[in-house]
């Protein structure tokens, strides 16, 4: 099932709490998690309307998690410093925004997935 939430995927913890802070701040629910592992256990259970994913982490590359959420109709976007040759083509349609990308941006994005008049 799914719910209105927006899943945050950042290694880099002080990236993933500007993150959240700001789309806190804009009235989201979110929930970070800064590896693989940590964002399927709270996919698991529950599955976000909007997610934001890092490509690249520690613990392994997130292409798998972002299809899977695609199948589950949940609105996916990368966040990457890789270039775009890095992303699978089954998920060429996703959004992209690539490292550094300012906070505002993201966040007008998220704005968009669940407000599209905006």
């Amino acid at each position: 099932m799914i719910t209105d939430y927006i899943l945050v995927l950042e290694d880099n913890v002080l990236v993933a709490m500007e993150i959240e802070d700001e789309l806190t701040e804009r009235g989201f629910r979110v929930a970070v998690a800064v590896d693989i592992a940590e964002a399927e256990a709270l996919v698991a259970q529950e599955t976000p309307r909007a997610a934001l994913l890092d490509l690249r982490l520690p613990d392994g590359h997130s292409a798998p998690l972002a299809l899977h959420l695609v199948a589950q109709d949940c609105t996916v976007a990368l966040i990457s410093g890789a270039d775009s040759g890095m992303i699978p083509a089954s998920l060429a349609g996703v959004p992209r925004f690539p490292k550094p990308v300012g906070v505002w941006e993201l966040a007008d994005w998220a704005t968009g997935v669940f407000d599209p008049q905006k």
